[in-house]
């Protein structure tokens, strides 16, 4: 059963703080869902990061980083990517969907801004 803890979370956070630090403009949000989902939202970077810039957020299918972004923004694909990597930290997908048997650590959601706070490039 998916389950993850809360210093699970925050030593991600702080791995995230690491590689995209403040100070570049980067923020985001993670928090923890019902024990068994971690929540990043990626609020403000100094990069665009969403293919539709006419939208103010934007959901990141983490399973399809590669084959969505690439082409389009390779900046975005390498970032995303890196994003996604700390997001999976410790974590195991064991599951087979072919006998409906579902064995994973954590799962992960992965938004360019949120629905209340628009993402936001800075310089």
């Amino acid at each position: 059963m998916a389950y993850i803890t809360s210093e699970s979370v925050k030593e991600i956070r702080n791995n995230l703080k690491v590689l995209f630090p403040a100070k570049q403009g980067w923020k985001f949000s993670v928090t923890r869902q019902h024990y068994s989902n971690v929540r990043c939202e990626i609020l403000t970077a100094p990069v665009e990061l969403r293919l539709d810039t006419t939208r103010t957020n934007e959901s990141v299918n983490n399973f399809w980083i590669e084959s969505r972004y690439d082409g389009n923004n390779d900046a975005a694909t390498a970032i995303l990517k890196s994003i996604n990597d700390i997001l999976n930290l410790n974590n195991y997908d064991n599951s087979d969907a072919q006998t409906d048997y579902f064995d994973c650590g954590h799962y992960v959601t992965l938004t360019i801004g949120a629905w209340d706070k628009p993402f936001q490039v800075v310089a």
